[in-house]
């Protein structure tokens, strides 16, 4: 395996006061709508007036212009086009991230970027940065064959002063780039290069020294059936290949000062590494993406990375990675069989492609035990978990939240820091009959994995399901069901890596 893409201050990125620094060679400037009035950093104000002037799509595209007075002679103007009161930092990040492709395009391989603090987004600094990094990923299996590097330094123009509090900004956006590199790479990569098994070595290999951070990994077939029964029943026809088979990965983070947490995040990732719909196989061309049925596990993966760098002294993390295949054979689970969860329930199958939910059923039941004995505990699910979330929010994540979370208002503040990080989350409310319907119909049923003549709410019913199996229905514990199906990003796009930014910030994770 190629190195793990490694972003250090000082090393290859730099704080720059020189917008002439003869170190770089090329300059990226976000042009901002004339109504805003915007300062441009001193040399170079009547040069962009002048450019305005001449070619009015400066504010329509990103465009390469030649300039004596800037870093290798030629700036790069990145237009925000209009901004209103509907937008939030994601209009930042897009014009850098739009810029900083244009200057690779051109063959900008030093790029110096200006981050200028002048609109009103209070982490728009962080953002414009994050937009920068996020331009330069490489997915892991292009690094692997070729780790030549698309850029060779990176410079980020600090309007002549260098401060303490831009240089937290720029520690917060490479510690938070390292995690989304994370959970892209394991989000992104292939059935194979990213098969369970494989996984498991690559959270081995990234985390590999750190001692903030402790991996627990169950991979032995008979104590999975035992211990997690309906992960089992969704892995069993991908059983006979042995890289195929279903892991269970613990993740825990610590503080050094055990006395300082105040509170404990428990986080359940779906990681089916391949949907082939089992039994009830998709059709149409629908299982082509369906490798990006791992990115919740991958987010939980990033978030505990985050936590390793960032180091936060107020939290308890543990995070386990539901990791299996959904493949069809000759022994794959199939609808009418009644399965028996962790919890004693029994659960009757009615369609196999709704196997996230039963693969995080068990994981989930067994970490609301454990939070009866942890300090202000806070659970949550994060699943591509049904396309009915993104037929509802599009590109958003889907936030829902259990009666204990309702209770302080939980999913509006992981909606108020989805808006300033620039991950969108919308609040979706589970009611009585999100329960209700999960409740089993035929004599000895105690739950059904899917109500198939459910006509609407089916990600709501989706998470009453999780509260259900997970003995979460009564017990006074915050529980939180993210679903990211419409915001983690379908090939041909890279994925998002959401909701990694949100977590960290709603959880004050950033120095």
């Amino acid at each position: 395996m190629s190195p793990l893409v490694q972003y250090k201050l000082y090393e290859n990125i730099f704080i720059e006061t020189n917008i002439q620094s003869p170190d770089y060679d090329g300059v990226i400037l976000i042009v901002y709508p004339e109504e805003l009035n915007i300062s441009l950093p001193r040399h170079i104000g009547s040069f962009v007036e002048g450019i305005r002037k001449l070619d009015k799509h400066i504010h329509k595209v990103a465009t390469v212009w030649h300039c004596d007075y800037v870093s290798g002679g030629r700036i790069i103007l990145t237009p925000t086009e209009n901004i209103t009161p509907y937008h939030d930092a994601s209009i930042i990040k897009d014009a850098v991230k739009k810029g900083i492709l244009r200057a690779l395009d051109a063959g900008v391989k030093k790029p110096l970027l200006v981050v200028q603090d002048v609109v009103n987004f209070p982490d728009g600094q962080l953002i414009g940065i994050l937009g920068a990094l996020e331009a330069f990923y490489i997915p892991l299996q292009m690094r692997e064959r070729d780790d030549t590097k698309n850029f060779i330094r990176l410079g980020l123009y600090a309007e002549e002063t260098k401060t303490e509090d831009f240089e937290r900004v720029i520690r917060n956006a490479i510690a938070l780039e390292r995690s989304r590199i994370m959970t892209r790479d394991i989000a992104g990569g292939d059935p194979e290069r990213m098969s369970p098994a494989n996984i498991v070595e690559y959270i081995k290999t990234s985390f590999a020294g750190i001692t903030n951070i402790t991996i627990k990994v169950v991979d032995d077939e008979k104590i999975i059936a035992q211990e997690y029964p309906l992960l089992a029943a969704v892995n069993r026809a991908a059983n006979h290949v042995d890289r195929h088979k279903a892991r269970v990965v613990e993740l825990e983070y610590k503080p050094h000062d055990s006395s300082r947490v105040t509170e404990t995040l428990m986080l359940v990732g779906k990681g089916v590494t391949y949907d082939t719909g089992g039994a009830d196989i998709k059709i149409s061309g629908k299982m082509a993406g369906m490798s990006r049925d791992k990115s919740g596990a991958a987010a939980v993966a990033g978030f505990l990375k985050a936590c390793s760098i960032l180091k936060p002294p107020h939290l308890k993390v543990v995070g386990v990675l539901c990791l299996c295949r959904n493949s069809v054979g000759s022994d794959s689970y199939v609808s009418d069989e009644l399965l028996i969860s962790r919890s004693g329930k029994t659960v009757r199958v009615t369609n196999t492609d709704a196997e996230g939910r039963l693969a995080m059923a068990d994981a989930l039941f067994k970490l609301s035990e454990e939070a009866a004995n942890a300090m202000n505990p806070h659970l949550y699910t994060i699943a591509t978990l049904t396309g009915h979330a993104r037929a509802c929010y599009g590109n958003y994540v889907a936030a829902m939240d259990n009666h204990s979370a309702r209770a302080t208002n939980h999913s509006a503040r992981l909606q108020f820091s989805g808006g300033r990080m620039a991950e969108g989350i919308e609040v979706s409310t589970i009611r009585p009959e999100d329960l209700a319907v999960n409740v089993g119909k035929c004599k000895g049923d105690d739950l059904v994995q899917y109500d198939t003549d459910a006509k609407c709410r089916n990600h709501q019913l989706a998470a009453g399901f999780l509260i259900k199996v997970g003995g979460l229905e009564d017990k006074n514990i915050k529980y939180t069901h993210l679903d990211i199906a419409g915001a983690a990003g379908m090939p041909p796009e890279e994925p998002t890596a959401v909701p990694v930014l949100t977590l960290c910030h709603a959880h004050k994770v950033l120095l």
